[in-house]
């Protein structure tokens, strides 16, 4: 008798957990999975990634609730937010009134968040992968998912750009972004080339808000773009530039500091009053020429 009353209560703790869980997920919170225990026992997490000055709102119903991929800051190299390595789904089965987890490797989680073509693999290069023919449309209308070729990506990689890479042979951080900026140079080529055959057949209400951002991150420019850039005056010299550029390059195609401090930081410029070194100041007495 103790057996069976043991039984029923665990069972319906389970079915009161997975209520909670359930009902959490119906109202569009972002739901907390129990998994600190596996995460402690895997000993990493998830890191996403994001190379772009570009914020994406991942509204859709999934597991993991709804994400905000934050921007690159400018002057950054990335940004980025976790996952946890794994997460757990709810199961339930009706006929024996039990609910029940399955552990997911958080992996596929990242991957159906941001590039659903290649679910439901693990492999970090699928995310590279020529997916044109299944995401064309989607580019063209900005409303697809796959946020790799927008430069969004996932990585067991730690957030350093220094940091030795998971998945590049000898490689770092900073070739895992470079891969991806290289990717996202294809997909905005892409764009400002559809855009120009839109403007060509005088489809111009055809242009996305996507091309345009296109246009702006090639720094091009056309009579049809509007540009999708806060502009500020420069300090320096009055002319119209992008909010939170350290320099640009003025009508006379000089170079015109905004930020001295990050330009310094960045190397892009030597600070004037640089410390020489002790010894450097050291001179020694003239020999005097022999008689």
């Amino acid at each position: 008798m103790d057996g069976k009353l043991y039984t029923i209560s665990k069972n319906q703790r389970r079915a009161m957990e997975g209520a909670r869980a359930m009902q959490q997920s119906s109202n569009g919170d972002e739901m907390k999975l129990d998994v600190q225990d596996i995460v402690r026992e895997a000993g990493y997490v998830i890191y996403i990634y994001n190379v772009l000055n570009k914020e994406h709102d991942i509204g859709r119903d999934t597991k993991l609730g709804r994400r905000i991929i934050a921007p690159c800051p400018a002057g950054e190299k990335f940004s980025w937010t976790t996952i946890p390595a794994f997460t757990k789904e709810t199961f339930v089965r009706h006929e024996q009134n039990e609910i029940y987890y399955k552990v997911t490797d958080g992996r596929k989680d990242a991957t159906t968040l941001l590039n659903a073509y290649a679910y439901p693999g693990t492999d970090w290069d699928a995310q590279l992968a020529d997916w044109t023919s299944q995401n064309e449309e989607a580019l063209l209308t900005g409303t697809g998912n796959n946020l790799n070729s927008f430069g969004v990506f996932w990585s067991l990689t730690e957030p350093r750009i220094d940091a030795p890479s998971r998945h590049i042979k000898g490689g770092t951080l900073a070739d895992e972004i470079e891969r991806f900026k290289a990717y996202v140079t294809r997909t905005m080529n892409g764009l400002v080339k559809q855009a120009e055959l839109y403007v060509a057949a005088g489809k111009l209400v055809e242009v996305t808000p996507n091309m345009h951002f296109a246009m702006d991150y090639l720094g091009k420019k056309a009579a049809w773009h509007m540009s999708m850039d806060h502009m500020v005056s420069c300090p320096t010299c009055g002319e119209a530039i992008k909010d939170g550029i350290a320099y640009h390059r003025n009508a006379f195609n000089e170079r015109c500091i905004v930020d001295f401090e990050r330009c310094v930081k960045l190397g892009i410029i030597k600070p004037e009053t640089e410390e020489v070194p002790a010894q450097a100041t050291e001179r020694k007495a003239p020999r005097r020429k022999s008689a």
